[in-house]
This record gives structure tokens, C-alpha cells and sequence, in this order.
């Protein structure tokens, strides 16, 4: 920790005797952490942005990677390049996450494994806004944890973009797409075909991706399409149970959504609806399929409709319904559907032009349980253009997924009177930038009850789905950012330093349970960004992960890139001193690896 401290002194020297070569900026980025669009300086919550920069440098090439480098985000993964993965936020678990695509929720009703099965391409993302703590007053059910909302390109010139890369254990990527601008309609489309034979036995995979957005304007209309689908064909070894090495899964994921934004007098009304298909095929031995499979299917539909004025002359109002739909047919977990009502109601209050307040709250009713009222309160404070101060307290709840209400094997069985899980959250927080230096830190806490676990019935050695947990858990994150252009003379043009601590504590210690405590206690990313002769651009990302239950991670990755004027030429290595690591037991990820290829694009 020594060397922790030692940078943490240093930059404190830099904002507090160095201002002379500070450059002050305004942050005006928009982002989407509540039901209206706010200017992010404006917001009283933790929010991580991942932009264009951070998407084309970072060693990654898949969305599950990219997520991999922002701490107090726990990506578990199965298997790579974006055949399973697992992501936690501030110590929740997976399914405590709610995933977002241009603010459409993509939540598997029948398992959180399949929520990152996202039916679009790498090469389609704009950026990433990734909100941490509870989202449930803007998101409803599901935004337990936090909430990651992916927003896809919606502005680009007329051309065509290719990405071609290879590279160990027969690894191939290849990804089309091209774009037509014309008048005031915009169209892109996208196709992936990403595959190896695999870093060990049984890890091959095929991954196919089609995915393609429209957008039309009008004088006071926005309309925008969306369509996706992808299938997954991986081997997985070990994936579920260390016993069967030769496990087999096949996932098929399809999108089709529709938004419409129109301006109506002083009203904008904002209206989605989208449908959401998953297949899941999962065999215990892939050679012998008849031995034990699993088919799923599943369909979630989705209507939102939401109204928005500065009517009340003290900020924006914004208030509307959401009615969802989800069901299943499934070989093990049977069929069954559900419905889901909201309300809701948000209202920001510019208090001063410094002082800014965000309160609201959610109704919400499923049609197995009653219904359920979400408050919560957000508060910034601007103490000059560069410093900001913020709070915030609110609810969240996650309603039980089909594989916690009813699934049965051998040694596990669901629980169909499971209730929804709770918590409360609080978060104190402090922001500082500039052009030349970023600090973020935040305390925070959040409090879990109903949780749901297995709990080992030792009357016939079943583990049973139950709401047996209370969990506590404080944490702390900071992040520091600092352009080191003028320092180094375009050596080296930024370092960042990402830490979170958390520290849990389970009230039922005495019960014996299988899964809620696997959370990270430490999680630090420091990251270098520097330019070798020839204009070759280089990123360095050093982790650390400590995790209860598990031995520490220290792994090392960087991505070298040259820019030319039509293509982009890189090379990528992760893991570079082949060190052997899991992040599920018994699921060994790969050593060094190392890919490289070419993007091209022609305008």
C-alpha cells in the first residue's frame, strides 16, 4: 500500500500547490442515470463514463472486457471473449445488476448468467454509463446493485467499417459494418463472427452477432429501431459443477425494439416497447446429450411511457408507467408467466445554481406479490466549476428469477414462495475535475435483507432456495485521472488509479449458505497511457483482485495500436506473465494471450 499512498500524495500536492498548470473545464456530459437526461455535474450519485477514448485504447475487445478494467465492477467470467460472464457491482451478486441498451432493460427473466448475452457488436458502442449503487426510482425492479446502460452509435458518416483480427488457440474475429447517412435518417448495421478452439479442453466457441439501428428525425419527433440477435456455441468445462468437465451450452438471444421522442408543446413524451427472446440448450456431457438436458425458452416484453416538463418552474418533472411481461417454457424450471405494473415520479429541483436536488419514487406490482413503493433522494452541491459534493439515500428490490423459484437437480431445488430481495443505500461522495486532473471518492453503504441463498437442509442434503440473508455491507471508492501531456511532453499522456474496498457482514452468521459472500475486498486498477516512437500508441492496465474465499489476482495487460489515416493496426496482450488464475472455482482462465489485427474505415 505503500505506493498507493505515495501517488495519492502526490496528485494532492498537484491540485493543491499546482493550480498554475491547471486547466479548468466544465463537465457538460449528458448522461442517463435518471428518467431525464441530466448534465452529469448535476447529478448526486457515483457515475463511471466510457467513452470513445477508453472504448479504442484499453486492451478489449468484447463489452464483458472493457467492464473488466472499471473497479468496484465485478466481472466473473466463465469463458472468454464474451461467452459468459457474470457482473457484480459494490458487492451485490449478478443477478442484482439490471442491464441497459439505449435504456431498454435486457433482463433474463429466466437466469442472470444470460443478462450479457447482448445481441449488438463491440464496434456499435458509443459509450458506457455505468451507475453504482441502486437505480430503482429511474429503473424499477432489477436496479439493485447498480445499472450499466450501453448507448450504440447513433451519429456517423455514410461509409464502411471492417475489423479483422486472429491470434493464439486459433482465435479469429471478424466483424462488417457500414452506415448510411441520408437527410435526416440514419441507419447501421452490424455482423460478427468471433471463434476459437479453446485455451484448454472443452473452452471452444463459435459466437455469430447481427445487430442494426435506425433513427429517423423529424421537426419535434426522434424514432429509433433497434434490432439484434446473437447465438453463443461454447464448451464449458466446469462451468456449473467441477464433476462434469464436459458441459456443453448453446444460447440464442433476439432484440427488437422501438422508441419514439416527441416534443409536445412543454411536454416531451418518451414511449419504448421492446421484445426480448432467449433459447438456452445446456447438456451435462457433450457427447451424450440424452444423458441430462436442459431447454429454456424465454420471452420478455417491455412498454414504457414517460412524460417530462419544466411546467412546475423549479426543474424538470418527469412521470409515467411502465407495464412488462415475461414467461418461460422450460424442460426443468416448467412454465410459467408474470406480469409487472409501475409508476413513477421524478423531480429535480435546482434549489440554487449550485445546489441540486433529485427526488422521486417508484410503485411497482408484480402479479405474485403486492404492491411495492421506492423512495429515494439524490442531492449535489457545486462548491465552485471544478468541485462537487453529493449524496444520496434510496430502496431498491430484485423480484426472483425462474431458476430461484423453480429450478431442480440433484443437489438443488428453487423455492417458489421466495419473496423479492431488499436493501437500502446510502452514499456520501466528492468529484474534482479539470482538463488536467480527476478525483472521485465516495463512502457508501448499503443494507440487504430477504436475500436470497441456499441453505443446506440436512434432513436429505438438498441446498434450498430461501431469503435467509441480511448483509451489511461499507465500502469506499476513489479514482484518480491525471493527463500528463505537459508533464511528460506526450510521453506518457495519462495514469489512473481505481480503488473499492467493501466489508460485508452477514447478521445470520449461523446459517450455513452457498453463495452470498464471494465479493471482491479489494479491487485496484492502475492504468498507464503512453506514445512510442513511430506515432504507436500503448496502454498499460495493471489489477489487483482480492476476493473472499479465493486466492489474490494480479494480472497485467496491455494493447499497442498505430493510427493511419483510413485503419488501425494493434496488438493486444493480456495476461502477460502467464499467470494462472479462476474466478469461478474450478474454472481456470486462459494464461498470456495474445491477438491482433486490423480495423478498417472508409467514409
Amino acid at each position: 500500500m505503500k505506493q498507493i499512498t505515495l501517488i495519492i500524495y502526490f496528485l494532492l500536492n498537484i491540485i493543491f500547490y499546482g493550480q498554475s498548470v491547471l486547466e479548468h473545464k466544465t463537465d457538460n456530459i449528458i448522461v442517463t442515470a435518471n428518467r431525464t437526461p441530466t448534465i452529469s455535474k448535476k447529478i448526486g450519485r457515483t457515475m463511471h463514463l466510457l467513452g470513445k477514448k477508453e472504448l479504442k485504447s484499453l486492451p478489449a475487445s468484447n463489452l464483458q472486457d472493457i467492464l473488466e478494467y472499471t473497479s468496484g465492477l465485478d466481472v466473473k467470467q466463465r469463458g472468454v471473449a464474451g461467452v459468459q460472464s457474470d457482473i457484480s457491482i459494490r458487492g451485490g451478486s449478478f443477478e442484482q445488476t439490471l442491464i441497459l441498451v439505449n435504456g431498454i432493460k435486457l433482463t433474463d427473466p429466466q437466469t442472470g448468467h444470460h443478462n450479457m448475452n447482448l445481441p449488438l457488436t463491440y464496434s456499435q458502442i458509443e459509450r458506457i454509463e455505468i451507475l453504482k449503487g441502486q437505480g430503482a426510482r429511474s429503473f424499477g425492479a432489477n436496479a439493485f446493485s447498480g445499472v450499466i446502460n450501453i448507448i450504440t452509435k447513433s451519429k456517423s458518416k455514410t461509409g464502411l467499417n471492417i475489423d479483422l483480427s486472429g491470434g493464439e488457440f486459433d482465435y479469429t474475429n471478424f466483424t462488417l459494418g457500414g452506415n448510411i447517412s441520408a437527410g435526416n435518417t440514419l441507419h447501421n448495421i452490424s455482423l460478427n463472427r468471433t471463434n476459437s478452439t479453446g485455451y484448454r479442453h472443452n473452452t471452444d466457441f463459435t459466437n455469430y452477432s447481427i445487430s442494426m439501428n435506425n433513427s429517423f428525425n423529424f421537426s419535434n419527433t426522434v424514432l429509433k429501431t433497434l434490432f439484434g440477435y446473437t447465438d453463443k456455441d461454447f464448451g464449458a468445462n466446469s462451468f456449473y459443477t467441477n464433476r462434469f468437465p464436459n458441459q456443453a451450452e448453446r444460447t440464442k438471444t433476439l432484440l427488437a425494439a422501438i422508441s419514439g421522442d416527441i416534443q409536445l408543446g412543454a411536454f416531451n413524451i418518451l414511449s419504448k416497447l421492446s421484445w426480448r427472446k432467449g433459447k438456452d440448450n445446456f447438456v451435462l456431457k457433450r457427447n451424450n446429450p440424452a444423458f441430462y438436458e436442459n431447454n429454456h425458452t424465454t420471452n420478455s416484453y417491455g412498454f414504457e411511457l414517460q412524460a417530462s416538463s419544466n411546467f412546475l418552474e423549479i426543474g424538470t418533472t418527469s412521470f409515467g408507467v411502465e407495464l412488462n411481461k415475461d414467461d418461460i417454457v422450460s424442460s426443468n424450471l416448467g412454465e410459467h408467466n408474470r406480469t409487472q405494473l409501475g409508476l413513477f415520479f421524478e423531480q429535480q429541483i435546482d434549489i440554487t445554481s449550485k445546489l441540486n436536488v433529485n427526488l422521486g419514487g417508484f410503485a411497482y406490482k408484480y402479479s405474485n406479490y403486492g404492491w411495492k413503493f421506492i423512495p429515494t433522494f439524490d442531492l449535489a452541491y457545486l462548491v465552485n466549476d471544478n468541485l462537487k459534493v453529493y449524496t444520496n439515500y434510496g430502496r431498491a428490490f430484485r423480484i426472483p428469477t425462474y431458476t430461484d423459484l423453480y429450478y431442480q437437480s440433484y443437489a438443488t431445488r428453487g423455492n417458489a414462495d421466495l419473496k423479492p430481495e431488499e436493501t437500502i443505500n446510502y452514499e456520501l461522495g466528492i468529484g474534482y475535475q479539470t482538463n488536467f486532473l480527476q478525483i472521485n471518492g465516495a463512502l457508501f453503504r448499503k443494507e440487504g435483507s430477504n436475500l436470497i441463498d441456499y441453505a443446506l437442509d440436512e434432513t436429505d442434503s438438498l441446498w434450498k432456495a430461501k431469503n435467509i440473508n441480511k448483509i451489511n455491507i461499507n465500502g469506499f471508492e476513489l479514482s484518480l485521472s491525471v493527463n500528463t501531456n505537459k508533464l511528460t511532453k506526450n510521453i506518457i499522456t495519462k495514469i489512473g488509479l481505481e480503488y473499492t474496498y467493501l466489508d460485508a457482514k452477514k447478521i445470520d452468521a449461523n446459517i450455513k449458505s452457498k453463495y452470498v459472500l464471494e465479493h471482491l475486498v479489494h479491487d485496484l486498477s492502475f492504468s498507464i497511457f503512453n506514445i512510442l516512437p513511430l506515432g504507436i500508441k500503448q496502454s498499460w492496465v495493471f489489477s489487483f483482485e482480492d476476493r473472499i474465499k479465493q486466492n489474490d489476482i494480479f494480472k497485467v495487460d496491455t494493447k499497442l495500436y498505430r493510427d493511419f489515416d483510413y485503419f488501425n493496426v494493434y496488438v493486444s496482450i493480456t495476461n502477460i506473465f502467464n499467470k494462472v488464475y479462476e474466478e469461478f472455482p474450478g474454472v481456470e482462465l486462459p494464461g498470456r494471450w495474445i491477438t491482433g489485427g486490423v480495423k478498417i474505415n472508409i467514409n
